[in-house]
């Protein structure tokens, strides 16, 4: 088939699949919106994943750029530059907003309360002069709770955060500093006020990305920007930890995400994703999406395993482009100029009862989807239009939705 009619039968199946949900309105117990945090100019939007449209809430004025977007519940808080926002994601009013040097990017605790790390450079290109590199601000307003100075937390400008088991685990990575890049991991226990940090080794240079995976911890490193590493840490005894090189390549702008135990990568001026297997840390040797275009971000579907990865030329425009996990297409959303951070955002459904349990028709004497295929052709998570014809000749249509 070519590309044109593949493209157009696609756009069929879109189609038909939009007004089948219509139609439907879909027992579910939460419907999943996915939020997009684009960095230039900074704003903030959600794609409605029922229709595939994306309406922006709201645009931050004075501001260069923005670095990170979390979500807890109705509230989102926002990393721009030097500055910290809550935002109500139903209003779209700024619940606070405090101005904060070299703020990089953030995890919520379970109360709400927010860690920020701090790196970056000043109007000439040097690293700021900071006096920490990790604060903890009140979930309420803002304001700040506590601040980690170097004898007493991260010892480095430090980048990506996450909260695991209630503990905050940083990369600190001293990546303003070129030549320079650290490899070492944070990990900060807020209960107890205890801060440690270890050294991931030789050739984890320069963590920028951090994901966990049964029970570990992986970091993704930029080297000297000449190479790529997957560093694997056993949070039960941290000092084991094994890390596996790319060499010759770099991961550019740190786009990564788990795609079930595969650790997916994108490397920069390559097309499609590197995979890594969590469990063996072997590099797979084929990539997913190999025609998609290079992906600036990316996050997996929690249920249903499609990467969605935003695009951009970091000028003119910006889109996220939803496949499924075996690359094929499903729909591409315009969104805003450089979408940087994405992130889910589930909706309890108050009008709906329990979900409706999904019955697979069986195949009789044919079964066939409205392009005349055979074969499971439908996408999870979407309904799908299959023409069933029994043994006594009876032909039905069958809707059904695959998971």
């Amino acid at each position: 088939m070519t590309n044109f009619h593949h493209r157009r039968a696609q756009n069929v199946l879109f189609t038909l699949w939009m007004f089948v949900l219509s139609l439907l309105h879909l027992n579910a117990n939460a419907q999943d919106e996915l939020w997009v945090l684009s960095e230039t100019p900074p704003s903030l939007g959600r794609i409605d994943l029922t229709s595939f449209s994306y309406q922006e809430l709201l645009s931050f004025q004075d501001v260069g750029y923005a670095t990170d977007l979390e979500i807890m519940g109705d509230v989102a808080i926002v990393v721009l530059e030097n500055r910290v926002v809550k935002v109500d994601l139903v209003s779209g009013q700024i619940l606070a907003d405090v101005q904060l040097l070299g703020a990089q990017e953030a995890t919520l605790l379970e109360g709400g309360d927010v860690v920020v790390t701090r790196g970056g450079l000043d109007d000439v290109w040097q690293p700021l002069d900071l006096s920490s590199y990790l604060v903890l601000l009140d979930g309420g307003d803002l304001s700040l709770d506590a601040e980690l100075t170097p004898e007493e937390g991260p010892t480095l400008p430090s980048q990506e955060v996450r909260l695991v088991d209630g503990k905050v685990y940083i990369a600190v990575n001293n990546g303003w500093a070129p030549g320079a890049e650290a490899g070492l991991l944070g990990c900060w226990d807020p209960v107890e006020e205890i801060y440690e940090e270890w050294d991931l080794g030789e050739g984890a240079e320069n963590p920028v990305a951090l994901h966990v995976l049964d029970g570990n911890l992986f970091t993704v490193n930029n080297g000297d920007w000449s190479s790529t590493s997957v560093s694997r840490v056993n949070l039960a005894n941290i000092s084991a930890i094994e890390t596996v090189t790319l060499e010759g390549v770099s991961a550019g702008c740190n786009a990564s995400a788990f795609l079930d135990t595969k650790l997916a990568i994108q490397i920069s001026g390559e097309s499609g994703l590197r995979l890594l297997d969590g469990s063996s840390m072997a590099w797979e040797g084929e990539v997913l999406n190999a025609d998609a275009p290079a992906a600036y971000s990316l996050i997996s579907h929690p249920e249903f395993g499609w990467t969605c990865t935003g695009v951009t030329d970091y000028e003119t425009f910006g889109e996220v482009q939803f496949r499924t996990s075996e690359g094929e297409w499903i729909a591409t959303v315009p969104v805003g100029v450089s979408p940087g951070s994405l992130a889910w955002r589930s909706l309890d459904v108050s009008d709906v009862g329990e979900k409706a349990p999904l019955v697979k028709q069986p195949a009789a004497a044919g079964e066939w989807d409205v392009l005349g295929r055979t074969g499971e052709t439908s996408l999870p998570g979407f309904p799908s239009i299959r023409i069933v014809r029994t043994a006594g000749g009876q032909v039905q249509k069958v809707i059904q939705v695959n998971h």
